[in-house]
């Protein structure tokens, strides 16, 4: 069970890999239950730059999401947003088990 309540949902598109023969083969999709906060901040992404981040996601532990995989989301208003994590935060507890991961877009 979640620290937060998981209302909201979101797609992860993974990347298209190529095979040995350079045949292409698209990459797997996944749908996550998740929070998430639209609101504009800075950030420092993975490489300590600062970018803006529009949309502030939590997940229930440690969700397979890498920073080349596309993140949708799309609101209650219709409004998509779609677009690769600028940041992924695990937070961990004491003991050192993920509780949350936070991924900026």
């Amino acid at each position: 069970m979640a620290i937060v309540p998981l209302k909201q949902r979101v797609t992860v598109h993974k990347p298209s890999e190529t095979n040995d023969w350079g045949e292409t083969t698209p990459g797997a999709i996944v749908e996550y239950k998740c929070r998430a906060d639209e609101k504009t901040e800075i950030i420092k992404n993975q490489h300590g730059v600062e970018v803006v981040s529009s949309v502030q996601i939590m997940f229930d532990k440690l969700p397979d999401i890498a920073y080349n995989d596309v993140i949708e989301y799309t609101n209650e208003l219709d409004v998509t947003v779609k677009r690769k994590p600028e940041k992924i935060e695990p937070i961990r507890m004491p003991n050192g088990k993920p509780t949350l991961t936070m991924v900026y877009l």
